[in-house]
């Protein structure tokens, strides 16, 4: 029974022991980031901000800043900075920072710039 429970917590950490943040600003000061592997999205807020929703719950702006989403309900766009993926959901670009990976899906690097 102990050997199956540290299985199961330490599973979900080398999954994605490798995840990387991506992070930006937009001109107002709210935060911004993605994380490339899980495609997990956070943003923060800054006073005044009213945060608006879709039909389906998922945050569709901040402040002033409009989220997309694709069909696939994976963040697009966030303000001006769009984000794409690979063919298996790891983030492949945001704004102008591209991200590669190793044959085993891990990060191996990024290039670019966010804006």
């Amino acid at each position: 029974m102990k050997k199956l429970l540290l299985v199961l917590l330490f599973v979900p950490l080398v999954s994605f022991g490798q995840d990387m943040k991506v992070k930006w600003e937009d001109k107002d000061g709210r935060e911004f980031s993605i994380k490339v592997i899980s495609g997990e999205f956070e943003y923060g807020i800054i006073p005044g901000d009213n945060i608006s929703y879709t039909w389906d719950d998922k945050v569709s702006q901040v402040g002033s800043v409009s989220i997309s989403y694709t069909w696939d309900d994976k963040v697009s766009q966030v303000g001006s900075v769009s984000i794409s993926y690979t063919w298996d959901d790891k983030v492949s670009q945001v704004g102008g920072m591209s991200i590669s990976y190793t044959w085993d899906d891990k990060v191996s690097g990024t290039r670019g710039r966010v804006r």
